[in-house]
This record gives C-alpha cells, sequence and structure tokens, in this order.
C-alpha cells in the first residue's frame, strides 16, 4: 500500500461552489449520446432516424476497433444525427418514450466468468467505451493486456461530486466492477481513495491493492497515481485508467444485465443562483437546457459541460458530456477592465503578486471568477509559477516546447508518456504567458500517438 502525499497543487477557491444538498432532475424529453469528445474516432451508424430503440442498444461502432459499440442511453425514437465538420458523428438525440425498455443481457458473475466472456461483454455493451489507456490517454485497445489498472476514488478537481457520494447506494456493484477488471489484466487493481475517507466501499475493497493519498489538486489525477505507484516507461508499458463512476457501470451490467444511465453531477458556479447549486442524479446525456435550473441575473453568460478548468464551452441546444460531472456557469467576460494592472485588486485572486491579495496571507474567502484572461499569449516567461502547481516529476515548459517544436524523441525524455492534457490545467491556469498548454499537449498526445500507434 502507497501513501500518496504532494504538497504542490492549487485549490482554485472559486466562488459558487455546489451546496451540500442531492436532488434527481426528473427524465428529460430528449436523451442523446454525445460523441464530441471522440473527434478522432471514425464510427459506422448502427440506427437512423426514426428508428425505435432501447437503453443500452448500439447506435454507433468504432470503425477502428471493430466490435466496440457506444450504446443508447434511452429508449424512444431517434429523432436527430447531428454531424459536424466533414460530416463527423457528434450527437445521436433521442425522444425519450414515456415507457422505457432496455436491451439486457445474461448475468454474468464477476468472481467465476473467464477474462474472455466479461471483455467480450464490455464491448458489446458499451462499457470499454469508459475504459482508457495510457499512454496517451486513448480509448483501451481490447486486443491489449495492460500491466495493471488504476481506478480512481478520489476527485479534487473544482465543484466535481466527491467519489464518496458516487459509490453511494451501489456499494455492491462496485465491488463486482472490480471484481471483473481484477480478470482484464496479469498485474494489479490499483484503488487510489482519500487518506481521509470513510467511506466502507473503499476501505473494505477486495482483489486490489489499496493506496491513499492527500494534497491539493491535482491529487486525483491518474498520472500522479501512475507515476508514484507503477510508471510508465516505454510506450508498451500499457495502463488503463477508470473512475468510480465506471466501474459502478461494469458491475452494474454484470450482475444486473442492464446499461447503468444514472450519474451523479454537480450543478454550480457564479452564473447558477445558490438555490439550484448542489448534486443531482441525472440521466446519461441529459440536454443542457434541462439543467440550467435557476441562471443568476449576471449576463452575459458562458455554460461548461465539465469543470472550470477542463471542461468545454456549451450550448442550450448542446448535451451533457459524454464523461463529464459537472455542469457550471460563469459570467462571460467581453470588455477588458479600464486600466486593471494599475489597480490594486484587494477582491481579485492572485497565486502570484500581480494584484494585492497575493500578497496576502491565504484564508477561506472565495473569490469571483469570469472568463476573462487579462492579457493576450505571448512567449514563455518563466517556469518557476509552473513548478509551483506541477506534483508531476516533470519539466512543465521544457515538454511543452518540445511539443509545440514537434520535437517527440526529445518530448519522450521529458515525460510525454506519463501525461494527460488535465495535468497542465493548473500551469496554464497560472501561466503569466497566458499559453494554452491542455491544447498544446493534447494535440501533442494525438500527434504522436498516430506516430507509434498506426
Amino acid at each position: 500500500m502507497a501513501h500518496i502525499k504532494i504538497v504542490k497543487g492549487l485549490n482554485i477557491p472559486i466562488s459558487g461552489q455546489p451546496l451540500n444538498k442531492m436532488g434527481q432532475i426528473p427524465t428529460p424529453k430528449q436523451l442523446a449520446l454525445d460523441l464530441k469528445s471522440f473527434d478522432e474516432m471514425s464510427f459506422k451508424l448502427m440506427a437512423k432516424e426514426g428508428d425505435l430503440v432501447k437503453i443500452g442498444q448500439p447506435l454507433a461502432e468504432d470503425k477502428n476497433s471493430p466490435g466496440r459499440f457506444f450504446v443508447s442511453p434511452a429508449a424512444g425514437v431517434i429523432s436527430e444525427v447531428r454531424r459536424g465538420l466533414k460530416r463527423r458523428l457528434e450527437a445521436i438525440v433521442i425522444d425519450v418514450s414515456e415507457v422505457e425498455e432496455f436491451h439486457e443481457y445474461a448475468l454474468i458473475n464477476p468472481e467465476t466468468a473467464s477474462k474472455e466472456e466479461i471483455k467480450a461483454r464490455l464491448l458489446s455493451a458499451g462499457i470499454f467505451t469508459l475504459i482508457h489507456q495510457r499512454p496517451f490517454n486513448i480509448l483501451a485497445n481490447p486486443n491489449n493486456s495492460p500491466k495493471s489498472i488504476f481506478v480512481k476514488a478520489i476527485e479534487s478537481a473544482p465543484f466535481v461530486p466527491a467519489a464518496e457520494l458516487q459509490v453511494e447506494e451501489y456499494e455492491k456493484e462496485f465491488q463486482a466492477g472490480l471484481e471483473a477488471l481484477s480478470k482484464l489484466t496479469d498485474g494489479k487493481v490499483h484503488l487510489v481513495y482519500s487518506t481521509n475517507s470513510k467511506c466502507s466501499a473503499f476501505l473494505n475493497a477486495k482483489n486490489v491493492e489499496k493506496h491513499d493519498a492527500t494534497g491539493p489538486h491535482p491529487i486525483a489525477n491518474s498520472s500522479l497515481h501512475i507515476q508514484k505507484i507503477d510508471p510508465i516507461q516505454t510506450s508498451d508499458d500499457i495502463v488503463w485508467t477508470l473512475n468510480v463512476h465506471d466501474v459502478i457501470s461494469i458491475g452494474h451490467l454484470l450482475t444486473k444485465g442492464k446499461y447503468f444511465t444514472t450519474r451523479l453531477i454537480s450543478i454550480a458556479g457564479e452564473g447558477i443562483e445558490e438555490k439550484a447549486r448542489g448534486f443531482y442524479k441525472v440521466r446519461n446525456g441529459t440536454a443542457i437546457k434541462d439543467l440550467i435550473l435557476f441562471k443568476s441575473a449576471i449576463k452575459p453568460l458562458r455554460f461548461i459541460s465539465g469543470d472550470p478548468l477542463m471542461g468545454k464551452k456549451v450550448e442550450d441546444n448542446d448535451f451533457l458530456g459524454f464523461k463529464d460531472f459537472v455542469f457550471c456557469s460563469l459570467p462571460e467576460s467581453e470588455d477588458r477592465e479600464f486600466l486593471h494592472f494599475f489597480r490594486l485588486g484587494k477582491n481579485k485572486y492572485s497565486m502570484s503578486a500581480a494584484y494585492l491579495s497575493g500578497h496576502l496571507k491565504p484564508d477561506a474567502r472565495q473569490y469571483d471568477f469570469n472568463t476573462n484572461l487579462h492579457g493576450e499569449p505571448r512567449p514563455f516567461i518563466v517556469a518557476s509559477m509552473y513548478n509551483k502547481v506541477q506534483p508531476l516529476n516533470i519539466s512543465t515548459m521544457l515538454l511543452v516546447k518540445a511539443v509545440m517544436a514537434e520535437d517527440f524523441e526529445l518530448a519522450e525524455n521529458l515525460g510525454l508518456l506519463e501525461v494527460d492534457e488535465e495535468d497542465f490545467a493548473l500551469p496554464t491556469f497560472v501561466c503569466p504567458s497566458k499559453m494554452e498548454m491542455t491544447e498544446i499537449i493534447a494535440d501533442g498526445l494525438k500527434r504522436y500517438s498516430k506516430e507509434l500507434l498506426s
């Protein structure tokens, strides 16, 4: 058992935190299989507009991995197939029936089932789309055998519901999912949870190697867990990663024979009225318009599917992202603040000494953030800021520069195989040069993976 403790990082004191209350949003009239996050994939469409479908019925197949299906989150009639540039499949919208039917599967006992039996079921039922593979954080190749599997049962990104809340009421399904995962690797299944966790589903988990972690964000990032416990040395060191919801989905499918359609999300942010902020159980693929419970009087607003650091901008007619557990809203800043650089900035957050708040002692105050960058992109200035929030054993600025120069041999030596774009969210947040490092790393990982895996 490893104890992971970090001091580098940052818990951003952002206002609009979700209240400690639970709610449930009724099943909306429309749900969608949102595929925007799989922009590098080619799909074979398995249903068309006007077709009647069931929950868990395959709707699209990965052309590069035949047999891996993306399935319907609802039962009803397909009302729209949305496409983007070059006719790329973006979403399959379903008008939900009053009485929904499931595409049911025979039950499987994870303790006695074979590796091949479990893998085949996860592929056909759409669950293999939840398992990611390192290096490159791509969808896991079912033909590969990972040297280890990492399950993160800890969350630290802004607004994301705690792992303990997500597993509540699904403890048996979670354990069944862990049992199944233990069959899919010849190595170990590593379960990482908070040092302060009192959750019995984590503390008493079986067939896993348990580890605890403590520290500020990004303590929940899988890259950190992998580097501390079972590091990736070469591109052949394959590791699979999942979160609590993914494991529950596996256990629910095998023990109940049905696709898991529920997830716990938070609704938060300065752009949401305080009385609406909290944690809600919703259906996968819920429309953004059904999540906008009470808009703040602040206008204009930016709606975000995902946490404030890594989420994507969405509109009313979009849907909750395939892997998102946060819906939040921030004030949209359209105008530059006049002579802002001459102001003391006592009420503005600063990790550096740019504002007066950066010189004050840390307190429990929360700050209002908006979408203003307070400047334009410019060359890298100094690396010391990034080192304060980057707990990974990498040189943040040198790695980003190597990727920008497309020197992937150097980038690999600097740690490219060990990272994901989310590991650069905090360096991007504190960057005085306004460099979009998350986008640079994401693009670099895609290009380098094509070179090595093609």
